[in-house]
């Protein structure tokens, strides 16, 4: 817990506002290095390379600073990827099985360390560390836990990893998601588009005077991101130890202490005793009374609490918990919705694009992706920068 409190310095409202233009600056980049935009109007981009990859590159530059940034290549996407798949079931019950799987997690792991640290011995030794201006800074000058213990500088390497990874492939997921979504209702992307236009116009502005305050008055766009993770809850699983003696309600049975119990979110949020129409893509449903209504009355979100990394909902009870509840809720969530919104903001104002099927879902890691092929058919707008 104390840990998520060294990561609070870093995502804050000012924060956010830096982020914003690095964001968008890193995907136009991608847009001319990956989708060769200056050569070709039109392409076919495969969403589950260009997204981890475009994730990689949005979160390294903003949360961890360009000099960081410029230290990560393509490969890192496939190195994070590596871990990602040392995270399933078995993995839990054997850490370190001789098997390939667990061999290229563990190498992925030393050489993303290795790089954290090569940063941070460079910090320090040039002394150039300004605890507003990105997270490894933050965390080289605010990481003392309450016994008066501070993390040493291979801790906060790992830490740096565990953060970044928390979101590397719960945000390329979910932005695979929505773009496979949009590619079959190109009406909505029209719809987006002109959300978009008409607030960048409105201060004689266009893609590149985006802000996060334009970002928080586009209701689209974020229900847009809502509907995806609604549909697409990145963890299918999430696991609690049992503290205590634990009575199943409305049963006689107790989960004794030591035990773990598992919750599927997704379980909820595709349930049409919640969510009318469950298995329909729907945006619009986060506008209509009666669906808000319904949630209120079944959540106990009744106020906020600060756990010690900023205020979050009391409520755990709610069919809709895309980053969970309580005091173990994620500390990203606003910054999951800066980084997607400005991801699906800059693809739809640069781009159209088609999609022959919306994929089915594939179970096997513990981020549910999407199966392949997952590929759009993209076209040039004429306000494509």
């Amino acid at each position: 817990m104390e840990q998520k409190k060294f990561a609070k310095f870093a995502l804050t409202t000012d924060s956010f506002k830096r982020y914003v233009p690095q964001i968008r600056e890193e995907i136009l980049k991608y847009f001319t290095s990956d989708f060769h935009m200056k050569e070709s109007d039109s392409g076919v981009a495969n969403v589950m390379k260009t997204q981890p990859e475009v994730t990689i590159f949005t979160a390294s530059r903003s949360l961890m600073g360009e000099a960081m940034r410029n230290r990560f290549d393509k490969s890192f996407a496939k190195l994070y990827s590596d871990l990602d798949k040392g995270f399933t079931p078995i993995n839990y019950v054997f850490p370190h099985l001789p098997l390939p799987t667990y061999w290229r997690r563990d190498e992925s792991q030393r050489k993303i360390s290795g790089t954290y640290m090569k940063e941070i011995k460079h910090r320090r030794e040039v002394g150039d560390i300004d605890p507003s201006r990105d997270l490894i800074d933050s965390l080289l000058v605010h990481s003392t836990y309450k016994d008066g213990v501070k993390m040493t500088d291979q801790e906060i390497a790992n830490l740096l990893i565990g953060i970044l990874m928390g979101g590397q492939h719960t945000s390329a997921a979910t932005s695979a998601w929505f773009l496979l979504h949009l590619g079959a209702k190109p009406e909505l992307q029209e719809e987006l588009y002109q959300e978009i236009s008409a607030i960048l116009k409105e201060k004689g502005g266009d893609l590149n005077d985006l802000t996060y305050e334009d970002l928080q008055n586009m209701p689209l766009v974020n229900n847009t991101i809502k509907e995806t993770l609604r549909m697409h809850h990145p963890l299918h699983s999430i696991f609690r130890k049992v503290m205590k003696p634990l009575l199943v309600p409305n049963t006689n049975y107790v989960v004794p202490k030591g035990h773990y119990v598992l919750v599927s979110p997704g379980y909820a949020q595709t349930n049409d005793r919640y969510f009318h129409d469950a298995a329909d893509f729907n945006p619009k449903r986060w506008d209509e009374k009666t669906n808000l209504e319904n949630l209120k009355a079944i959540s106990d979100a009744s106020g906020e609490v600060d756990y010690g990394f900023g205020k979050v909902s009391k409520g755990v009870s709610s069919p809709f918990l895309p980053f969970g509840g309580g005091r173990h809720r994620c500390i990203g969530e606003q910054f999951a919705f800066v980084q997607l919104g400005t991801i699906l903001t800059t693809y739809i104002y640069n781009i159209t694009w088609t999609c022959d099927k919306v994929p089915n879902q594939d179970y096997t890691s513990m981020v549910v992706l999407p199966e392949a092929p997952a590929v759009i058919h993209w076209k040039k707008r004429e306000t494509c920068l």
